[in-house]
């Protein structure tokens, strides 16, 4: 890694235009205004700390300034010789988004101040967000204490069922992982790319006792704002002040506080949060802090067992003792090894997590911000999540710890130039392993009722993915931003770079993936699949394998936010954002003489991004004859935004090389194949059985690889999307602010996974093609891709305390990949496509066409003078869109290196549709039943597009109720969280339904999906497959929570 250090000293010794990566998010505001008097001074102060800033207007008496703290309250005094001077109190900013005023100054006619009080700013802004200050977080009923409850505000955004590491945030219809998530200005997405809510930690990325606003945004039109071809998410933690502060919160959860589901209880589980926060000052009007700590310990819920556990979530067929005799045979006659327990599987999770800030005030004209936290996960998993009978000893944990530290100077050269210099430091490593042994090979055995055709796939041995797998990244940002004030003026101009470097040690299948087709065929040690990966270097080699790269990230800017008069604003510049990785992955040889180029091709890619947008008061131009709109602004912009790429998409290309490794498989059991790996052997150890006698195979040699290779197109670009937003803000005469919003996001460029070895082997009497691969996945581009949103949204004030706001959203996505897994593999393999690698966008898995959310809010006093806030949300929203895909085989149509069920369905016209034959009437006439009854009816005689269905629409109702206790010295806060109450109040209400990504409903015969004239063999229908409840954390069950909180 370059020093960044160097750089430091560097910046510093160069003039101020030298200006000094990763994408930048301000935790600042700023105040824009005009006064009538040309040279009069500005005085703002924070009133909490004493923080002051003095400007003078310029000679049109406009004046702006910068990197000011946010909240409040702010005191702006406005001054000029020979007129009396005007003093404004009480406002307060929002992050982001500056405040607007103006002031008039009438001339000197006495001597005494005019006092003007002001109601708490709003947000100026031109594009897409939602901002949430802390009063407007204690008002949202959450029992997870989850960003996801907060983000879930905004209409469109869409939050999965899931809770922790499963829960997806998608704004605008994207792949969760495309989101930009900060704290305090700092990157803190997940680093590598591994999770589903995109943030590096496995529950919540930040206390939420330490957040004091929170914004959600989807068009950040300042070109200071990078990383968008998803959501902006952006959090900012309290500061000290000049008074003391602390706060101690405290709940405890278990089973008692879940609702039954089915009449079924919900399982045993202990989950119990301590957060702790002071602020105050350690210099008076100098030198300010805030400390805060959390910790978490829970112990899973034991969900899944065999068929007569009891389990909420039972297996199909496998009995406890069949479960049982399986461990002991494997006890006997596999080296000893102990799969350990099947039935309720339970491990303890925790999390912990604590954060320092100190604010500084080093002289009127510069001030400083250190910040430094730190977190660390235990986290139990199961990879095979679709699967009830998962022995404990294939669970893993994830152990992800992170460090980070900042340090921000602001400061002010004059009335017109501010600047912002930070530095950061970030680091995580994460150790995964298996519960049991690592390096015992993953079983999965499939057990059938020959009676009904149901199956479970019984799971032991290490997790296929944790026999070698390490994560480690390190990086380092630095940022450098100007403003500078040219009266009707504002210039920005900035440069960050980011420099990471990244090792991942990931060979998958080192332990080996072992697939077997029975019961007895385990017991003889015949397999059907087996998949294995060997370090040329030495089996215990594993490091020659790691993926160490680096990834350099720069960026410059400039912007140009003209206030062209007192009606309208515009504002306009460029984002050149470069992307280096400057060590090129291990060159396979093999790989170039097949396909004419090297597989070491690096990351180099580059995006400028032009950007425009406005503000324009409108009320007299589009309301002037109207008594209702007392006030309307129009905005909007336009721009090109890059999004970042998950590094695990950087890494692929370095740690499936095929020159460090042999990924190797065997997808049939063939006794005469020249490097046949042999039996299983029983009454042995298993471990590595595949490199000793009598297994004809050998590890090839390093310099001559057999290598199935990942790449990258050396013409890859990085992903960028066109953003467009219009809105019209109103304020009518009796209070209601109202608001109607067009979004449009086109794709420019997008990630396109595809086979090099990808070839055609025969075409289906329906046309389509059926076509092998090599496995040699290449990271290319597709241009194809949009996302639509139409959104009105109302908010009221009454003159009862009571608040009522709702919005709607209408959303149609498309896109090409769901890119769902860290692997190109997966992410390839795992993409619902009618033929082969032709694909076209389809509906996005991760939109939501419809979601209406509503809250209601009221505060009134019931215990004396103290606070009871009674505040209700509620979502009605359409199911996340799924397609129907065949079933019953082996290895995919579109690609033979990938696994079936991810073929999009033909559906047949009837019994007798020429391009099918049924196994059976009865047969035909249950699949044509349920196509005729259902969605598939309108794609009869052709195949069912990708995402072409909806899974069930689901509501919630959520209800928190606070109280108030002032003790004479602080205030207990009691909390009262009911989610789901149309599910206490109706059980058959609140149920989260939802297909995964395919519902595998057309059956095909499982050893001739096709006959020799390219028919379809349909054997069979499951209309109901891939169906699935949300209730692994109680999501389809009312839950309540009672909280406690003391404060001063």
């Amino acid at each position: 890694m370059k020093s960044i250090k160097k750089q430091i000293i560097f910046l510093f010794s160069v003039a101020l235009f030298s200006l000094p990566f990763y994408s930048d998010v301000d935790t600042t505001s700023g105040m824009r205004g005009s006064v009538n008097v040309g040279g009069a001074t500005i005085v703002v102060e924070h009133t909490p700390t004493g923080i002051t800033k003095t400007t003078n207007a310029g000679s049109s008496g406009s004046f702006s300034l910068s990197f000011l703290p946010i909240g409040g309250p702010y005191t702006v005094k406005v001054s000029a010789p020979g007129y009396d001077s005007e003093s404004i109190d009480g406002l307060y900013l929002s992050l982001g988004d500056p405040l607007s005023f103006g002031v008039t100054l009438t001339s000197s006619t006495q001597a005494d101040e005019v006092i003007v009080t002001a109601k708490p700013a709003s947000a100026f802004k031109m594009g897409t967000s939602t901002l949430m200050t802390r009063a407007d977080m204690d008002a949202v009923p959450t029992i997870n204490r989850s960003v996801a409850d907060f983000a879930k505000m905004d209409p469109r955004v869409s939050v999965n069922g899931g809770v922790g590491r499963d829960a997806e945030i998608s704004v605008m219809g994207a792949n969760t992982r495309f989101n930009d998530f900060t704290i305090d200005g700092v990157s803190f997405n997940d680093p590598f790319g591994l999770n589903d809510n995109g943030f590096g930690t496995m529950r919540n990325p930040v206390s939420m006792d330490f957040v004091d606003q929170i914004s959600i945004d989807i068009t950040p039109f300042d070109v200071s704002r990078g990383n968008t071809t998803g959501g902006s998410i952006a959090v900012v933690t309290k500061s000290g002040s000049n008074e003391f502060h602390a706060s101690a919160f405290y709940q405890k959860r278990d089973e008692g506080n879940v609702g039954d589901y089915n009449d079924q209880d919900f399982p045993e589980f202990e989950d119990e949060v301590k957060a702790f926060t002071a602020s105050g000052p350690i210099i008076k009007d100098k030198l300010f802090f805030f400390v805060g700590y959390e910790e978490n310990e829970k112990s899973l819920p034991g969900l899944y067992g065999t068929k007569d556990s009891g389990a909420q979530n039972p297996a199909s067929v496998v009995t406890t003792a069949l479960a049982e005799e399986i461990r002991q045979f494997t006890i006997a006659n596999y080296g000893g090894y102990d799969a350990g327990y099947v039935n309720l599987v339970t491990f303890p999770e925790t999390h912990e997590e604590w954060t320092v800030k100190l604010d500084a005030v080093l002289s009127d004209d510069h001030r400083a911000t250190l910040n430094l936290s730190h977190s660390e996960d235990l986290t139990p998993q199961r990879y095979n999540n679709w699967s009830r009978v998962v022995f404990s000893n294939n669970w893993y944990y994830k152990p992800p710890e992170i460090d980070r530290a900042s340090f921000t100077l602001y400061s002010d050269w004059s009335d017109r130039l501010s600047t912002k210099f930070k530095y950061t430091s970030y680091e995580m490593e994460e150790d995964d392993a298996s519960y049991g042994d690592d390096l015992f090979p993953e079983m999965n055995i499939t057990v059938r009722d020959p009676d009904t055709g149901d199956r479970d796939n019984v799971f032991l041995g290490g997790d296929r993915y944790r026999g070698a797998n390490l994560i480690n990244v390190e990086s380092e940002f630095l940022t450098f931003k100007a403003d500078y004030n040219m009266d009707d003026h504002v210039y920005t101009i900035g440069y960050e770079r980011d420099d990471s470097d990244v090792v991942n040690l990931f060979i998958a299948r080192y332990n080996a993936e072992v697939r077997f087709n029975s019961f007895d065929d385990y017991k003889i040690g015949k397999w059907s699949r087996l998949r294995i990966h060997e370090p040329y270097a030495g089996h215990t080699n594993v490091q020659s394998m790691a993926a160490d790269f680096e990834v350099e990230k720069q960026s410059l800017y400039i912007q140009d936010r003209w206030f062209v008069n007192s009606d309208l604003t515009v504002q306009y510049g460029v984002r050149y954002d470069s992307v280096l990785t400057p060590i090129a992955p291990d060159t396979n040889v093999n790989f170039v003489k097949e396909y004419g180029f090297s597989n070491a091709s690096k990351f180099d890619f580059d995006v400028l991004q032009p950007r425009f947008s406005f503000n324009m008061n409108v009320s007299d131009s589009l309301f002037g004859n109207s008594d209702r709109v007392v006030a309307a602004t129009l905005r909007g912009g336009r721009g090109l935004f890059m999004g970042r790429i998950p590094r695990v998409w950087y890494g692929n290309a370095y740690s499936r090389t095929g020159a460090t490794g042999d990924y190797r498989g065997w997808f049939s059991f063939d006794e005469t194949a020249s490097n046949f790996p042999g039996y299983m052997p029983v009454g042995s150890d298993p471990t590595a059985f595949w490199l000793t006698p009598p297994s004809k195979y050998v590890v090839p040699d390093g310099n001559n690889p057999y290598g199935v290779a990942q790449s990258t197109d050396p013409h890859f670009e990085a992903p960028s999307s066109w953003r467009t937003s219009l809105a019209l803000d109103m304020i009518t005469q009796s209070g209601w602010d109202v608001t109607l919003e067009y979004n449009l996001d086109q794709v420019r460029q997008a990630v396109f996974f595809r086979d090099l070895g990808h070839y055609k082997k025969t075409t289906l009497a329906d046309g389509r093609g059926v076509y092998g691969g090599r496995g040699d996945y290449n990271l290319t581009n597709t241009e194809q891709g949009t996302t639509e949103a139409w959104t009105i949204s109302a908010f009221k004030e009454f003159d009862n305390n009571i608040k009522w706001y709702a919005g709607y959203t209408n959303m149609r996505a498309t896109d090409i990949f769901e890119l769902t897994s860290a692997q190109s593999e997966s992410s390839y393999g795992r993409s619902v496509r009618a033929d082969g690698e032709n694909i076209t966008a389809q509906r996005s898995n991760f939109m939501v066409e419809h979601k209406l959310i509503s809250t209601l809010d009221y505060t009134t006093q019931l215990i004396g003078e103290n606070d009871t806030r009674f505040s209700l949300v509620y979502v009605r929203k359409s199911g996340e869109p799924y397609s129907v895909t065949f079933d019953g085989y082996d290895d995919a149509f579109a690609n033979s290196r990938s696994d079936g069920g991810y073929d999009a369905a033909y559906v047949p016209s009837g019994v007798n549709d020429p391009n099918v034959v049924f196994a059976s009437d009865a047969v035909a006439n249950a699949v044509m039943a349920h196509v005729n009854n259902t969605g598939l009816s309108q794609y009869k005689g052709g195949i069912a597009p990708r995402n072409a269905f909806n899974s069930p629409w689901n509501s919630s109702l959520d209800l928190r109720i606070t109280q108030d206790i002032n003790t004479g010295i602080g205030k207990v806060i009691l909390y009262l969280d009911v989610t789901n109450i149309l599910n206490l109040l109706n059980d058959d209400r609140g149920i989260v339904r939802e297909y995964s990504n395919r519902s595998r409903q057309i059956i095909l015969d499982e050893d001739n999906p096709y006959d020799s004239q390219g028919r379809y063999n349909i054997v069979g229908v499951d209309p109901d497959d891939g169906l699935y409840v949300y209730n692994k954390d109680g999501q389809s069950s009312y839950q309540w929570n009672l909280g406690f909180k003391y404060e001063f």
